[in-house]
């Protein structure tokens, strides 16, 4: 109906000359709204919709391009609010975009942004090759996001890194030039420190380099370093050398050293490191970490002084250089084992007292060792061990006597070692079901050692044990129990002293037993309770 010519349907009405032509007259007028508002319906999208243009980009992709306006002079498209121009992963978004679709080159004005992938920028400006990727920014505020591999033993952010530059340059490979760099991965709206440098190189996936940069913490300036890179992708860690270490301490004079960090692959790192002090002498620094198995770690430190030792008073020195050495290894083996060795050497307490870095470590005059191997199995545990026990007891000191004799006293010290070791042992166990009997038993056999200012062992006495123990729980009706215990230990040491106090070669037993009994009373409203 909406199809018929209005006069048409006027002279309809009017041959009909029924009591209702009002309502006649009302659909009339209905019909001719309902018309208009169609019309004006059909032509609101070719008003209001933005022009778009599609056209051949480099490596026979198609950029998208959609713009309020457009206008096309040759090869030149412009185009001008809210422009749009999409190719593959590449947006490029601005108010006024000149692009020439022979050379792929597109010069943006106002509100410039670039999002591709990862990376995010904004700029005032920008010229930019779709199709190659290559383009130059001004007044740029960037956004890069890093993917890290987890590390349990460094603290990753999952931030992205920030950046804000006066000049900006990207190349293909996600290569970024920056000029006057502001970076950091803090937020950038109150950033509580930053890297300023007026040269940058951000190469995505492997790392980001400053030239001449200063450290900036709430924007005052704190270390300035001619050069400096850290990674920037899945890779966390990179070769190269450290911050150096710059002072003034009264008892080392001026102190100047630096270190070198080695990571050839992900499972492995070293660090190798020197400081001269100009009181004392060198002092070397070394590391030495690597997982190469899910289940294996390994981690060596070293630390050593070259001393020269402090002037005294009548013009002699009194040099307290030495080193300390620590060995970690965990592994967990295939069948249950696990292998585990901690070992510590210290040369003098004298060293640890003069070059400790904290009172903590200063004031530990013990050294102690461990290295075992283990298996729990079936309620038995087999065990190999060697502990080593080392306590500096005093310090080596100077005497004078009265003719004027100087005599050194050394310290001393007291060495407890346990090595070679196996221990066997069982938790108790009823091989009866019905029987309440349980049998454990703990035994052990191995060689030890004990140094000090009075005794000094030969260096292998066989040592021996062997401790069986059975446990019967009794129950007298259902309010009492009575659990009893009973253990046999026999001892045999390789070598003893005499009645005049000398130590000798000859064995010696000692056999000790014990017997326990543990009443326990059950009451029904009080729960369990040990007399």
């Amino acid at each position: 109906m909406l199809g018929y010519p209005t006069d048409f349907v006027d002279r309809m009405f009017r041959v009909n000359r029924y009591p209702n032509a009002r309502a006649h007259a009302a659909l009339r007028l209905f019909l001719l709204l309902a018309a208009l508002l169609l019309g004006l319906a059909t032509e609101a999208p070719h008003i209001a919709a933005a022009q778009q243009t599609r056209f051949p980009s480099g490596k026979g992709g198609v950029a998208n391009l959609e713009a309020k306006t457009q206008g096309r002079k040759g090869d030149v498209i412009t185009a001008d609010g809210d422009v749009d121009i999409h190719y593959g992963d590449t947006r490029l978004r601005a108010d006024h975009v000149e692009y020439d679709s022979k050379t792929y080159e597109a010069a943006a004005t106002g509100h410039v942004q670039l999002d591709y992938g990862d990376e995010h920028l904004e700029a005032d400006e920008a010229h930019y090759n779709v199709s190659t990727g290559h383009g130059r920014f001004h007044n740029v505020r960037g956004a890069v996001k890093i993917e890290r591999r987890p590390n349990p033993a460094l603290l990753i952010s999952d931030n992205p890194l920030y950046f804000e530059a006066r000049d900006v340059e990207r190349f293909p490979g996600d290569l970024y030039l920056i000029h006057r760099a502001w970076i950091t991965i803090c937020d950038p709206q109150h950033p509580k420190w930053q890297f300023y440098a007026p040269n940058a190189r951000i190469h995505l996936d492997k790392t980001v380099a400053l030239i001449n940069a200063n450290f900036r913490l709430f924007r005052v300036p704190l270390i300035w370093l001619p050069y400096a890179s850290a990674p920037a992708g899945r890779k966390v860690r990179a070769s190269g050398i450290l911050i150096p270490d710059i002072g003034q301490s009264s008892r080392k004079g001026f102190i100047f050293g630096d270190a070198f960090y080695l990571a050839p692959n992900p499972w492995m790192d070293a660090t190798i490191g020197a400081q001269y002090m100009s009181r004392r002498g060198v002092l070397e620094r070394g590391s030495f970490r690597a997982k190469p198995f899910e289940n294996t770690s390994m981690e060596y430190t070293y630390f050593g002084v070259q001393d020269r030792g402090l002037l005294n008073s009548n013009g002699t020195r009194s040099p307290q250089g030495g080193d300390q050495q620590r060995l970690e290894i965990q592994s967990l083996l295939p069948g249950g084992w696990r292998f585990v060795t901690d070992y510590d050497h210290l040369s003098s307490l004298t060293f640890r007292l003069a070059f400790a870095d904290s009172f903590g470590e200063a004031i530990n005059s013990e050294v102690r060792s461990a290295v075992f191997l283990t298996n729990n199995f079936r309620g038995f545990s087999l065990n190999f061990a060697g502990l080593d026990d080392k306590s500096f007891l005093t310090l080596p000191t100077t005497t004078t006597s009265s003719t004027g004799v100087v005599t050194q006293v050394p310290g001393t010290s007291v060495t407890l070692r346990n090595l070679p070791e196996a221990r066997f042992g069982s938790v108790e166990q009823s091989p009866w079901r019905h029987l309440p009997v349980y049998f454990g038993f703990d035994g052990f056999a191995g060689v030890v050692f004990r140094s000090d200012q009075t005794i000094q062992t030969s260096n292998f006495v066989d040592r021996y044990e062997l401790a069986p123990r059975v446990t019967v729980p009794l129950h007298f009706g259902p309010w009492l129990g009575v659990t009893t215990s009973a253990a046999f230990r026999t001892t045999r040491y390789g070598d003893s002293y005499n009645s005049a106090g000398l130590l000798t070669s000859s064995a010696i037993s000692r056999n000790t037993g014990e017997f326990t009994v543990e009443p326990k009373y059950t009451g029904s409203a009080c729960g369990d309770a040990r007399l």
